[in-house]
Parts: C-alpha cells; sequence; structure tokens
C-alpha cells in the first residue's frame, strides 16, 4: 500500500514552518502505482490556524472568513514546457504559495509527470495524456481525505502557467470525463473520487495545439523576422521564402477555423469572425481588450499603484527606465523605455491602439519559427509531449500535410524533405486520440459528458508571443457561450509569457467566488 492509504486523522509527519506560519506535509504520492514518485507526489500547506500540533484538523479558529471545513484549496501545478515538474517549495520563485497563504487559503502543489519522465527502467512514461491524468489523481486524492487535510474539498481552485496553464483549463473542462478512466485506473488513483473542480486559474495556456500554428501565422501575418528562443536552441533569425509560403497557408486555414467556431460577442451576440489583415469582428474584439489592458494599466500608473515610477506620457514616449528581472543573469537589471508613441495614445480614462500590426512593430513581436508548435525538425516541446515511449519526438499537425502538398510544385526541395516525415501521422489512431484527450476545445459546447468548473479566470500578457492572442480568445469566448460558468477574461498590458496578473487581483478572485 502507499501513502494514499496511511492518512488518517492524526498526521505526525506535519512540519511546522514558523516562518509563514504554516504546516507542511511533504512529498505525499497521490496513486499507488507511480512510475515516477518524485513527480507524482504533493506537497501540501496548511494556514496553523487549520491544525492543532498534532496534526488534527482543528474545529475552532479561522482566517479571513474561512475556517478548516471553508477554507478553499489551491491545486497549482509546475508545468512549463510540458516539462516534468516536482512539486513547489515554499521558496521556489516559480511558486505562488506565499501569496495564497498569507490570504489563508490551503496551498498545494502537485507534481507531475511531463514530456521527457522516465520510469526506474529508463522507459519513457510522461508523453500525453500524462501530465493530466497525474493532477486528477492529485484532485481525487485531496478529496479521499477530506476532513483529514484542511480545506474545502469542494472549492479546489486549479493555478497553472503556459502548459500549466493548458492543464488547469483542461481541470476545468475535462471534470469526471471517462475518457481518462484508464490511464487513471493504470497508475492506482483513487477510483471511488470524482476530479472535477470548482475553479481554474488559467495563465498563458497553451492549449488547442492541432490549431496553434494556423493561429500563430494569422497572428503574425507578414511577419518574417522572429526573436528566437535560446533556451530551446535557436537564435533570432529569418522565414525561409519556404516559410513565409507556409506562414501564408497556415494564416489563411486559419481563418475557416476560427469562424467555423461560431462565437459571439458576449455582449453584442454578434459573430466573432476573423479575416486576412486581421480584419473581422474577431479582430476588433481584440484590439478592444488590448486597449482595456493598456486603460487599466495606465491608470494604475498615474495613481501610483505600479513599481514603475513615471507618468502615463512618458511611459508611452518611451522616456522612462525600468528595472527588470534577467532570466539568464539571474539578476536585475536596467530596461530603457520603449517609444509607443507611433500607436499608442491615452486621454485620462480611454487608451487607443492604432492597429494589432503597429504594436507588433516594435512591442508585440514574433517569437517562433514557422509552424511554431509542430517544428519541421522536432524541436518544439509539443513535438515531445505527443511522442510515443518508442519514439520520443513526432509531427501532430495534420493539417500541415494539405498545406504542405499545396506548396510542391514552388518548393519541390523542401516539400520533399518534409512531407513525408507528416505524413507518418495519417492512420495513427492512438495519436489522434491523446491529441484530443489534451485539447480542451473538444469539451466546450459539444456532447462530451465532462463536469466543467463553474468559475475560470484566464489571464494573458499583452507581450505574451508564445502562442497566438487569439487563443485565450477563443477560449473565453468558448465558455461563456456554454452559459455553464462565469469567465474573468483579462489581456495584462506589459506583461511577457508567465503568471500575467497584478498583485492580489487573484486572492481577491478566489474569495470572492469562495465566500
Amino acid at each position: 500500500m502507499s501513502e494514499i492509504r496511511k492518512l488518517n486523522h492524526h498526521i505526525p509527519e506535519w512540519n511546522y514552518l514558523e516562518e509563514y506560519h504554516c504546516y507542511l506535509l511533504e512529498r505525499v504520492l497521490y496513486c499507488e502505482r507511480p512510475s515516477v514518485p518524485s513527480q507524482q507526489c504533493m506537497n501540501i500547506f496548511v494556514p496553523d490556524v487549520y491544525l492543532n500540533e498534532d496534526g488534527t484538523v482543528r474545529g475552532d479558529g479561522g482566517l479571513n472568513g474561512f475556517d478548516a471545513s471553508s477554507v478553499p484549496v489551491i491545486f497549482e501545478n509546475g508545468l512549463a514546457g510540458y516539462m516534468e515538474a516536482e512539486p513547489f517549495g515554499i521558496e521556489d520563485p516559480r511558486s505562488a504559495a506565499k501569496d495564497f497563504l498569507q490570504a489563508g487559503f490551503v496551498y498545494v502543489s502537485c507534481g507531475c509527470r511531463g514530456r521527457s519522465s522516465v520510469d526506474e527502467k529508463q522507459k519513457r512514461c510522461g508523453k500525453s495524456p500524462a501530465s493530466l491524468v497525474d493532477l486528477k489523481a492529485g484532485i481525487r486524492f485531496l478529496k479521499h481525505h477530506r476532513g483529514v487535510i484542511p480545506g474545502n474539498m469542494d472549492r479546489i481552485v486549479s493555478v497553472g502557467i503556459s502548459a500549466g496553464g493548458a492543464m488547469s483549463t483542461l481541470l476545468g473542462t475535462t471534470g469526471n470525463s471517462r475518457n481518462y478512466e484508464v490511464e487513471l485506473a493504470a497508475i492506482g488513483a483513487v477510483m471511488t473520487e470524482t476530479d472535477d473542480i470548482f475553479a481554474a486559474q488559467c495563465y498563458c495556456p497553451i492549449i488547442d495545439l492541432e490549431h496553434a500554428d494556423m493561429a500563430y501565422e494569422w497572428m503574425f501575418q507578414g511577419k518574417t523576422h522572429y526573436d528566437g528562443m535560446l533556451f530551446v536552441g535557436f537564435p533570432e533569425g529569418d522565414l525561409t521564402p519556404f516559410c513565409q509560403a507556409l506562414s501564408g497557408g497556415l494564416g489563411r486555414a486559419y481563418i475557416s477555423y476560427l469562424n467555423g467556431l461560431k462565437l459571439v460577442h458576449p455582449e453584442t451576440g454578434e459573430a466573432v469572425e476573423i479575416g486576412e489583415g486581421h480584419t473581422g469582428s474577431g479582430s476588433e474584439y481584440l484590439l478592444r481588450k488590448l486597449e482595456a489592458s493598456a486603460a487599466k494599466f495606465l491608470g494604475k500608473l498615474e495613481r501610483g499603484e505600479l513599481p514603475l515610477a513615471c507618468s502615463a506620457s512618458d511611459y508611452i514616449n518611451g522616456t522612462y527606465v525600468e528595472q527588470k528581472f534577467h532570466p539568464w543573469k539571474k539578476c536585475m537589471t536596467e530596461i530603457p523605455g520603449l517609444d509607443k508613441s507611433s500607436w499608442l495614445s491615452w486621454d485620462g480614462q480611454k487608451a487607443k491602439i492604432a492597429g494589432i500590426e503597429a504594436m507588433q512593430e516594435n512591442y508585440l513581436r514574433r517569437l517562433k519559427l514557422c509552424p511554431a508548435f509542430d517544428d519541421l525538425n522536432l524541436i518544439q516541446a509539443e513535438n515531445q509531449e505527443f511522442g510515443t515511449p518508442e519514439n520520443d519526438r513526432v509531427h501532430f499537425n495534420s493539417d500541415l500535410i494539405r498545406i504542405l502538398e499545396e506548396l510542391a510544385v514552388q518548393f519541390p526541395e523542401e516539400t520533399a524533405k518534409y512531407l513525408p516525415e507528416y505524413q507518418k501521422m495519417t492512420g495513427d489512431e492512438e495519436l489522434d486520440r491523446r491529441k484530443y484527450l489534451l485539447n480542451p476545445m473538444n469539451y466546450i459546447g459539444t456532447e462530451e459528458e465532462a463536469d466543467m468548473a463553474p468559475h475560470f479566470r484566464i489571464r494573458v500578457g499583452s507581450r505574451d508571443a508564445d502562442t497566438s492572442a487569439t487563443i485565450t480568445m477563443t477560449l473565453a469566448l468558448a465558455l461563456k457561450q456554454t452559459g455553464k460558468t462565469d469567465v474573468d477574461y483579462e489581456i495584462v498590458w506589459d506583461e511577457p509569457h508567465g503568471r500575467a496578473d497584478y498583485p492580489g487581483e487573484v486572492t481577491a478572485w478566489v474569495k470572492e467566488i469562495c465566500q
């Protein structure tokens, strides 16, 4: 028997962290047959007002209007780039544990397998949908120990960033779906429990991977220079003529896909559609969201509510210096201001943006090659995510087959080089199944039987070029259209890909929906 059957009403293993006034139960396995125990475990942090010294749950005491039976449970995963993740410690800079604990919530950091996980026999075991299956098992584990672990297990709030944001989205859209039962049973999850959640905080989610290549090329249409991603091995450069033609085909294909979703404006009921050249009501909707984002930022700036100390005029004209953490140098560095006056204006209440293309000249720049996700040379994280134990990296975007075929006459050498590799996915039903299980759009407003979270909060940065801004836009609109969940969707100005948010807003949201 694993640890999931050992927890009882007296848990002496709780460690008290005096500095943070909380108890920690560390490295708890949440399934009976983990293939990578160091990843398939969780750290549980509980404010000391909810626990007695002997590890039993307190019947009295509370914090911010919650007691041990009503306090919400934050369930954060650390998945990034679809890589495996061990649970966070409280000092880990990637974690928001301190903020959530200070707000009085129970905080759980749940590890999971990822795209390069291997078991003790060095066999690959973390390919899609392993990460999601593990996190579902973690939810079931917590529910199985309600009353033993403090917290309202009917108020679990999932949090994740990037690929972790995708997992958070999936936890919120696929609750109790039978599609994952085989994998859950295989790892020894608690099959008598449910895995639906109360709310999902989705930061910059990398979702809808089958259509993400199309979305990226529509978003960055005509932009042939890319800034590169050194951490995955490619510097900045320019798209080749072949990739430029491929970009055009993908961008045009996205128009048909998005318009086929039949999305509507949540306030006017108008059809949300796009065209070439960032035209259409969908482009206008996105531009209005960006303008609202800039207005909120500039208002905060004028009121002195941001770390950046300058006027709105100085910000727009770029006459300021910003202190930012440099990810490679691991230290704070001074960044000169960016002149945005050619496309951004502000009248003290409303912001006006000249257009998406204007933003992209110096602010929202193309980051990736083409294709951005199902890479020609299989170098992207998603190529590894959809691999198999036998084949580490594979192609997965079947629409690229048709588009490559259309380029055969104009680019015979490139087509001959790349097309056969993409054609290998044809008829691969297992790959199709695993792609399906990792796309939340398959569960939103469809006939799939799953329990949707009643609350979603979606945040993406205005400078996020890891995927198209339309990916989160379509997610938010599709969720709203179901009428089954409330959706809090914003673009956060000046934030890149990551935990795009203003301090205190996510904890305020949790309190609001849980009280």
